[in-house]
């Protein structure tokens, strides 16, 4: 019998639909699988003059097209999906139900991760309203398990992630060292077991490393322009694409001047208020590590190695996120930070980072020495902060 694994908020999952501040029906991949192709031949939407459409309609299979991973449908100029109406409503449920959309669209922001012996249910921070139910269970996220109990081993480096993610005798910057410390050591082992894994949970074991990276010292400069430098990294793709211009152009017009601006002594101010500003999303901060790393940490097929780099990559993303909401946070005037600003950063930067696993790996090759960093850069990438 297989476990069943689903973090709580699961099943409280509604989609918005013409609500969403951020739809899913606009610039990002919309994926069309075979079965649904096939189903779409020869098939049209209705005439409607409003969008400027011929006397016969959209025919479905005249806005795919093909690209490196299969199909997928072809945005518009205004980069969003041909089939979107005007109040922001899919025409191919309103038209057509439900059965004509593809899987992408059917799922998302569903994830199921199917392993041998359970399946795992999450949900997408790429989805406003996902992040909107992180924010709802900021003290209460947990996960609800069904079934037969036979754990992997992977399974058990997973948990250990998890629960170091949330142990609050720690900051997060804290949690995050701890946990790449125990992974590069286990990586490091010719085997492993149960018993080793479980052992980074245990607080007198890891004591000596915790007072070890409080004695440290950082230099948060260093840390600043790193995480400006893999921002502007991240997003340039999409700034060539012109995808989410307006949360990302800005910005980065803002990274790309922070140094002819301000002095080292104004960037190191600046950016020590920021953490006193984000300070209240901390346990939204917490509760969007625990989703990424339950969903993308651990997937079918993987091995330690790729825990490690999946970890490595929400430690980029987590970064790249903060430095967002730097950068939007000093053009707003560094003030209050609103809890609308962090949602939509939130799954922006989900989406930007939203790489397959093949995808995060070629990154790492191409961007970095080694795939699998030293402790020493990940210390840097994440800063000395409490956040």
């Amino acid at each position: 019998m297989s476990d069943n694994i689903k973090v709580n908020y699961y099943d409280t999952f509604k989609c918005i639909a013409g609500d969403c501040p951020l739809t899913c029906c606009q610039e990002w991949r919309i994926g069309v699988d075979d079965h649904t192709l096939q189903k779409w031949q020869g098939v049209n939407l209705k005439a409607n003059n409003q969008d400027g459409e011929n006397k016969l309609g959209i025919h479905l299979c005249s806005h795919v097209k093909s690209d490196e991973s299969g199909h997928v449908i072809t945005l518009n100029k205004e980069k969003k999906c041909p089939f979107l109406n005007q109040d922001k409503l899919c025409r191919l449920v309103t038209e057509l139900g439900e059965d004509y959309l593809s899987e992408t669209c059917t799922t998302f922001p569903r994830q199921i991760n199917t392993f041998e012996n359970r399946v795992e249910y999450s949900l997408d921070t790429g989805c406003p309203a996902v992040v909107d139910l992180l924010n709802q269970n900021l003290n209460t996220i947990h996960f609800v398990k069904e079934g037969a109990k036979n754990p992997d081993l992977l399974y058990n480096v997973r948990e250990m992630i998890l629960t170091l993610i949330q142990d609050e005798n720690y900051t997060l910057t804290e949690r995050m060292m701890i946990i790449f410390y125990a992974l590069l050591e286990l990586f490091e082992q010719d085997e492993i077991t149960a018993k080793q894994v479980h052992q980074y949970t245990d607080g007198g074991h890891i004591q000596p490393l915790v007072q070890a990276i409080r004695k440290m010292r950082f230099n948060r400069l260093d840390s600043f322009w790193e995480g400006n430098e893999l921002f502007l990294d991240v997003v340039h793709n999409y700034r060539k694409q012109k995808l989410y211009v307006d949360y990302l152009e800005p910005i980065s017009v803002t990274a790309e001047g922070l140094e002819a601006v301000y002095t080292e002594q104004v960037i190191l101010e600046k950016a020590k208020n920021f953490e006193r500003a984000l300070q209240p999303y901390e346990d939204l901060l917490k509760n969007y590590l625990i989703s990424e790393i339950f969903g993308n940490c651990l997937m079918p097929e993987m091995e330690l190695e790729d825990v490690v780099v999946g970890f490595q990559w929400i430690t980029l993303e987590y970064a790249v996120l903060k430095q967002a909401l730097f950068l939007k946070w000093l053009m707003n005037g560094e003030g209050e930070i609103d809890y609308i600003m962090v949602r939509d950063y939130i799954s922006v930067i989900s989406r930007v980072t939203g790489y397959e696993q093949s995808d995060i790996r070629e990154y790492l090759e191409n961007s970095f020495e080694e795939v699998i960093w030293e402790w020493g850069y990940l210390a840097l990438v994440i800063g000395n902060g409490k956040l």
